[in-house]
């Protein structure tokens, strides 16, 4: 099966429809007949070797059948978010809402899927809406705080990953996020103490080794900052920031040890 997802990127057709009406390259679709159960076992036998395409039609065979089925929507969304179609997932969740209001798990679905389409005010009314059910609020929580860092709302946006990190104290995300808010914010002592924080749990973070590069280059400390950066390229060759300020460190560097030299 192919993971080129460009190929699933659908504008005006619809989704389920396009899923009925494309050719199966493998030639192992769901076959005609299948009842609704060994076509939701198929869908979920395929979604667990990743197949997600072969299990999406499955699911959508039995909308086919049956467009109020209790779960294959759901399912459906799953695949669709899983190959990073956020529309169509979007509107998959929303159905499997509407035939279930209490699938929190669609909710929770249908707030990611809406932060990808760069809709926070309803992302954030979905995450809320979690919350004041009580349920997955780690989820919700980061769900929160990252609808309101979309929406500019940043100090609500750190009050919902603070409350996170109380709960989750190791939780990698909200760290993250939290460096990028005192960037925008320009705190540096924020910028210190949670990139301090994300390298002792996760020493390769991307955010975190930016984070405390900013920090060297800002305190002229060349050598820690060749440190970071090498470091932060390491872990993401591709990262141009992190080439950029590696050499801009190299060569402040090495200008402070030729006027070394020359006092000397």
């Amino acid at each position: 099966m192919s993971d080129n997802s460009e190929s699933w990127k659908w504008v005006d057709e619809d989704p389920i429809d396009r899923l009925l009406q494309r050719p199966d390259r493998t030639g192992a679709g769901p076959a005609s007949g299948m009842t609704a159960v060994s076509l939701i076992a198929e869908g979920r036998a395929r979604f667990a070797r990743l197949e997600f395409e072969e299990a999406a039609r499955a699911y959508t065979a039995v909308i086919a059948a049956d467009a109020g089925h209790p779960t294959a929507h759901f399912d459906l969304a799953v695949c669709l978010e899983k190959m990073e179609q956020w529309k169509a997932a979007a509107d998959s969740f929303r159905r499997a809402l509407e035939i279930d209001p209490e699938r929190w798990q669609a909710l929770v679905g249908l707030g990611a899927c809406l932060l990808h389409l760069d809709d926070a005010d309803e992302a954030l009314t979905c995450f809320e809406t979690c919350l004041e059910r009580a349920v997955s609020p780690e989820v919700a929580l980061l769900g929160k705080g990252a609808s309101l860092q979309k929406l500019g709302r940043r100090y609500e946006a750190g009050v919902a990953y603070r409350e996170l990190l109380e709960i989750a104290p190791d939780s990698v995300d909200p760290l993250a996020n939290m460096i990028a808010l005192s960037v925008e914010r320009e705190d540096l002592s924020a910028i210190a103490h949670y990139s301090s924080l994300l390298l002792k749990i996760h020493p390769q973070s991307k955010a975190a080794l930016q984070g405390m590069a900013m920090l060297a280059i800002h305190n002229g400390d060349q050598a820690a900052a060749v440190d970071y950066c090498s470091q932060l390229v390491e872990t993401d060759p591709d990262s141009f920031e992190g080439r950029f300020n590696l050499r801009f460190a190299q060569q402040r560097m090495r200008q402070a040890e030729r006027s070394a030299r020359s006092i000397a």
